[in-house]
């Protein structure tokens, strides 16, 4: 057996003894023929192979001038893939309507409200999305159209529908949101009602004609989302709680509420509980200051923005201006009392009044008759004063509170009033009328008791007193007068003996 030059023959394995069998040389002619039949399979292999690229690119050639959008292609949203002329059209243009009335969030700083891009002067471009769904694809640049057709038929293409704008009515909607985003710079203030400071902060506007271009390319990207430019304001010039730094006013040392009538007839007096409360609330009170009841809420004038209304004067109940201010002072005087603010000044109505227990009361007189209190603490105290729904409320503001508060106060003599008797010529002879109705005067003791870890540690007793009001009887000298109306009045009550509230 003769070995084939330049090549050995092995079986499975390099251990295996020569094989049995080993092919007969080819002839030269045999070998001829299959060089030429390996030509001939390539030449055909070639030719069918330019034959595909050709007619691929035929085809290409063809889809370069096809008006059909390629597979895959969406204009805003609606599929268009074959469409042509009217039809393509249409679609486009149902895309374009329904995307002028897609909601857009114009966002402005904080604020952020929505509009239709109709509304803010859109007007659709179909004729312009036609031509591009039309044309995509279609570049004549082969590598990048191949590459156009393949994403699109893998994840969809789809075209957004342009639009161009009418200037002014997108100003006419800015120029309305504006007053939204304007915020004017403020100084440094007092939450009362969250019991909390709030810091200085610049103002903003809104840049309604800078806007402008925002809008029109957000408009023409289809954003759902435009960020319109807002300018800030300068800072207030003069700040002067920020010289405050860490003001705590997170505890209330005490609290204080007293009812008032919301009748018609009485609105006046509860304008003025309105004055004077918002005068006195946010006051701060420095540590071992004094504050002035007088001195903070001024005189009892128009000027000042007071008005005639129920109040005492010499023991009787009449119009004066600024009626009802002495429920003012003394709701804070009550908040003020459980806070353990020390009473520099204070003294009591001329009468027992019918919206605070006597001993809780302050009456104030301009200019004579004045409340002052000041603050014993380390930390700075704020006042809030709230007049709302048939309710005065008084709150003293601090850091901590360090003490609890009894109010304690003990009935000691009832003191008889007296009569005064007022001819009326309007009113028949023999008649009678009971033009203010007596009550009897009291004269008590109050206390005030201060604890600390439920140890009392101070006691400040105060004896006072509350004079009788007489009793004033019209009595009728026309014998052709009037008769008066007869009129049962609910008897008279006194205080209870002992009375004790703790805060």
């Amino acid at each position: 057996m003769r070995e084939i030059p330049g090549r050995s023959v092995r079986g499975p394995a390099e251990s295996d003894p020569a094989p049995l069998h080993s092919a007969a040389p080819a002839s030269p002619r045999r070998r001829a023929a299959a060089r030429a039949l390996g030509r001939l399979e390539a030449l055909a292999l070639g030719g069918a192979l330019t034959l595909a690229l050709g007619h691929a690119a035929a085809r290409y050639r063809d889809s370069l001038e096809d008006p059909r959008p390629i597979p895959g292609v969406r204009a805003g949203g609606l599929a268009v893939a074959g469409l042509q002329g009217p039809a393509l059209e249409a679609v486009v243009s149902a895309a374009a309507q329904a995307a002028l009335d897609r909601p857009t969030h114009l966002r402005a700083g904080e604020v952020e409200v929505l509009r239709s891009p109709r509304a803010l002067g859109a007007i659709a471009q179909p004729q312009e999305a036609v031509a591009h769904v039309a044309r995509l694809g279609k570049s004549g640049h082969v590598l990048d159209d191949l590459h156009t057709r393949v994403l699109a038929a893998r994840h969809g293409i789809d075209v957004t529908v342009g639009f161009r704008f009418d200037e002014r009515r997108a100003l006419a909607q800015l120029v309305e949101i504006a007053p939204a985003v304007e915020r004017p710079s403020l100084a440094t203030r007092l939450d009362l009602e969250r019991r909390r400071i709030e810091p200085a902060h610049a103002g903003a506007a809104l840049l309604a004609h800078d806007a402008l271009s925002s809008v029109a390319v957000g408009l023409a990207s289809g954003a759902q989302t435009i960020a319109l430019p807002v300018a800030e304001k300068p800072a207030v010039a003069e700040d002067p709680l920020a010289a405050l730094g860490e003001l705590d006013i997170g505890t209330v040392l005490g609290s204080f509420d007293t009812p008032y009538s919301t009748e018609a007839k009485e609105a006046d007096r509860t304008f003025n509980l309105k004055v004077g409360a918002t005068k006195l609330s946010g006051f701060v009170l420095m540590p071992g200051e004094t504050f002035s009841f007088n001195d903070v809420v001024g005189p009892r004038t128009p000027e000042n923005g007071f008005r005639y209304g129920g109040g005492i004067t010499g023991g009787e109940l009449v119009d004066v201006l600024g009626g009802g201010i002495c429920q003012v002072s003394s709701t804070l005087y009550g908040a003020a009392f459980f806070a353990g603010l020390d009473i520099v000044e204070h003294r009591p109505h001329s009468r027992p009044s019918a919206y605070v227990d006597m001993g809780l009361d302050s009456t104030v007189v301009w200019p004579d008759v004045d409340l002052r209190l000041r603050n014993p603490f380390d930390f700075p105290v704020v006042f809030s004063m709230v007049v709302r729904q048939g309710k005065v409320h008084a709150e003293v503001l601090g850091a901590r509170r360090p003490w609890q508060v009894a109010f304690e106060r003990e009935l000691v003599e009832v003191l008889p009033y007296g009569t005064i008797w007022r001819h009326d010529a309007t009113l028949r002879s023999g008649s009678k009328v009971v033009s203010q109705r007596g009550m009897r005067g009291f004269k008590v003791k109050r206390t005030r008791k201060i604890y600390q870890g439920g140890e009392l540690v101070r006691e400040e007793p105060r004896e006072l007193s509350y004079p009788p009001t007489s009793e004033i009887v019209r009595q009728g000298t026309n014998p052709a007068g009037a008769t008066p109306e007869t009129k049962t009045l609910a008897p008279l009550r006194d205080p209870a003996p002992h009375l004790r509230i703790v805060q």
